[in-house]
Order: C-alpha cells, then sequence, then structure tokens
C-alpha cells in the first residue's frame, strides 16, 4: 500500500517528465548551478524573493518530507517562512548525478533555529531529485532525507518521544 506522499510524488513526477524537455549540457549545467545557489541561499528571505522565479516553474512541484506544494508561489511560502525560523543556515552540495529523468543532487544542511534543539546546529544528509523544464526551471523537486533525526527528534516533547521508540527498535 502506498502512502499519500508516495502517490502524490510519482504523479509529479509523470507530469513533470512530460513536461521535461531536452537541454543541452550547457543549459543543464546552468539550470543545477542556479538550483544548488537557491539551495544556498535559502537563508535569505530577500534572496528567494529576487530568485524563485529564475529557478522554479509557475507549476512547480515541491516535496521536502515535511510538506508538499504545487506551484512556485506555495513554494516561495515555505521558503521564506523556514527562512524567518531559523538564525543560522548552509548547505554544501556534495554531489550530483543524472538520472535518467532529471538529476540527483546529494547536500549536507546545517541551521539552527530557536524552537529546536535549544538553537544548537541541526546537521542533515539528503538528496533531491529535480526535473527541469526547456528554460531551465524546476518543474520537480523531491527531497529524500531523514526528517526525523533532522527535525522531529529536535522538537520539544515530540523529540524525546521519537528517541525513545528509536531505542526500543
Amino acid at each position: 500500500m502506498m502512502n499519500q506522499q508516495s502517490t502524490t510524488y510519482h504523479q509529479a513526477q509523470k507530469t513533470a517528465i512530460q513536461k521535461a524537455a531536452v537541454i543541452s549540457e550547457e543549459d543543464a549545467n546552468k539550470a543545477l548551478e542556479r538550483f544548488a545557489q537557491f539551495l544556498e541561499g535559502i537563508g535569505s528571505c530577500e534572496f528567494i524573493e529576487r530568485e524563485i522565479a529564475n529557478v522554479y516553474s509557475q507549476d512547480a512541484y515541491l516535496n521536502d518530507t515535511l510538506k508538499t506544494l504545487v506551484n512556485r508561489s506555495e513554494i516561495k511560502e515555505h521558503f521564506i517562512k523556514t527562512s524567518k525560523a531559523m538564525t543560522d543556515y548552509s548547505v554544501s552540495i556534495d554531489d550530483i548525478a543524472r538520472a535518467k529523468q532529471g538529476y540527483y543532487i546529494r547536500w549536507t544542511m546545517k541551521y539552527k533555529s530557536p524552537k529546536l534543539a535549544k538553537g544548537e546546529e541541526i546537521e542533515s544528509i539528503g538528496i533531491t531529485h529535480v526535473i527541469f523544464d526547456a528554460s531551465g526551471k524546476a518543474l520537480l523537486h523531491q527531497d529524500f532525507w531523514d526528517s526525523t533525526s533532522g527535525f522531529f527528534e529536535h522538537v520539544p516533547v515530540l523529540g524525546g518521544g521519537i528517541r525513545i521508540v528509536k531505542k526500543r527498535l
């Protein structure tokens, strides 16, 4: 039985593949560079406002394992809200691999938020699947990362319960 996130991802992936275009290696590299720079700049609301239209198509799909968003406006608001919740943020792009459809980007993210982990730095690793349109804008952005250890374990009260469950497994 598939969960809702899996079903939604597969539908979005199918739609993105239908809309995707074959772009030259040079254009793909430019799109990947813009996308990577955007991920690196998520700590700044001004950067998000300025660059979102250069990186995501109007009808882009994004799932970061915490939320599913279905257009550029929703994605922008999500990133701005996320940026405002953090006091420090950095992401490093560790590797990029060509996929049958799109690319996989392996990354390491570090962030601080006063509401999580008592404001201490949290580090998370993950992979993003991205598919671009003919203009090099993201149609699909699907993150794969352990949101339990990268986020939920650091939420007051909830985190303690999750750590107890993990110890018993």
